[in-house]
């Protein structure tokens, strides 16, 4: 590894701090002509290679070519998947994915990593493309199966089939790939898979009346415990790769769908939104995950926005107030900084040790168990809404044929006038 990239990455994980790196790097001044050639001609050889693989504009680009990519081949298939049948698009899947992995190969000898990582990445996106096709031209699923699981009531273990088989394979291919080399976006379809696979178990097991009902808002909560649980487990067994920075992404977007639909459907829970909001942040410090911490700052503007919409809403001074209580956590924060400097870093906790969340899965699988505890409450609650939908839907029907009906007899009021108007 060159010198600069080995210091970064000391940064980075805390083994060595800023100062330690420049007094590091001096160093190279006062080293031997030969050595300090050896080190020049590593960075040159570095430089001419590849850039290193971080938030930077070849890692976006890369990212912005690998879904143009992946749009341009999933608007082929859908316009042309009736026109090639299931024969010609698994044909076409595996050939794809098979230029994929010999582009992988030539950018590996060329010495271009994350360039071979994302080639092998859209090689594992054919994965589940090709198990579909697969499944339909064999005739292991047919049309009648379609038709038959689309409806409301429907035979749960046959109905399984096409969706596990399609997760199993991509699930397999993206872990074939983390054998062939490290590179953690290959965690992205597992991450997807994490979601849908325990999502559609729970809607098969629990139901609901709407999709958007309390019962779902549930479900989303017990997935992201769930989930958060597994991306614990991955970071404090992280060796190189941060595989479980995808995790922590599909926990942070299924806790904010969660948020979403229990605070629409659930008034009592409302209140409660400022203290989980608050814990999520306090969890994103510890756990030191960024999308844990955006979550949480849309849970606390959510809860503001509530008040100020509807608990507060004739209450001039509200803004006031709330102004005053942004000043004061302001000036407490700087003052708990001046007094106990001890304590800040201890919560900031060590950067190159894993994270330590106090309870630990205890903790992190708590909303599961409250969201298991809490789904007849869910489901007596979506069941007042479909009523109180129905009700004020007749209502609105009432209305509409009531205004129908005046109109119509105004109308007819106005023809018979003059005819009974004498000459």
């Amino acid at each position: 590894m060159e010198i600069h990239a080995l210091l970064d990455a000391g940064v980075a994980r805390g083994v060595i701090s800023d100062d330690q790196r420049a007094a590091l790097l001096a160093l190279v001044g006062t080293m031997p002509a030969e050595s300090a050639q050896a080190v020049a001609g590593d960075r040159s050889m570095a430089a001419a290679r590849e850039a290193p693989r971080a938030f930077n504009g070849i890692t976006i680009a890369y990212g912005i070519g690998a879904l143009v990519v992946l749009f341009a081949f999933a608007w082929f298939m859908i316009d042309r998947w009736r026109v090639l049948g299931d024969g010609g698009v698994l044909l076409l899947s595996l050939g794809y994915a098979a230029v994929f992995l010999l582009v992988a190969h030539v950018l590996q000898r060329e010495g271009f990593g994350t360039a071979r990582g994302v080639a092998m990445l859209l090689a594992v996106a054919m994965a589940p493309l090709a198990m579909r096709a697969f499944l339909r031209w064999s005739g292991m699923w047919t049309p009648d199966l379609d038709r038959i699981c689309r409806m409301p009531e429907h035979p749960f273990a046959a109905c399984q089939g096409d969706p596990l088989a399609i997760e199993l394979a991509t699930v397999a291919a993206a872990m074939l790939a983390m054998r062939a080399m490290s590179f953690s976006p290959f965690m992205i379809p597992i991450a997807v898979v994490c979601v849908t696979f325990p999502e559609r178990l729970l809607r098969e097991w629990s139901g609901g009346p709407h999709i958007d009902g309390a019962v779902m808002g549930w479900r989303w909560a017990i997935i992201a415990s769930c989930l958060a649980a597994a991306a614990y487990t991955m970071d404090r067994r992280r060796r190189e790769e941060d595989y479980a920075f995808w995790m922590w992404i599909a926990v942070a977007a299924t806790t904010w769908f969660a948020g979403i639909l229990l605070f629409q459907t659930d008034r009592s829970l409302r209140p409660w939104l400022a203290p989980v909001a608050l814990l999520v942040i306090t969890a994103s410090v510890v756990l030191r995950r960024r999308a844990l911490l955006v979550v949480g700052l849309m849970g606390v503007m959510g809860f503001l926005a509530w008040l100020a919409t509807d608990v507060f809403k004739v209450t001039t001074t509200f803004p006031l107030v709330l102004a005053l209580l942004g000043v004061s956590i302001i000036i407490v924060t700087v003052w708990v900084q001046k007094r106990f400097p001890d304590v800040i870093q201890r919560l900031g906790g060590d950067p190159s040790a894993p994270p330590q969340l106090p309870g630990g899965f205890a903790m992190l699988l708590a909303p599961a168990l409250l969201g298991v505890l809490l789904l007849n409450d869910a489901r007596s609650i979506d069941r007042e809404r479909a009523a109180d939908r129905r009700i004020r839907s007749q209502a609105g029907v009432s209305r509409m044929r009531a205004q129908r009906d005046s109109v119509a007899l105004r109308r007819a009021a106005g023809q018979e006038s003059p005819a009974k108007r004498p000459e």
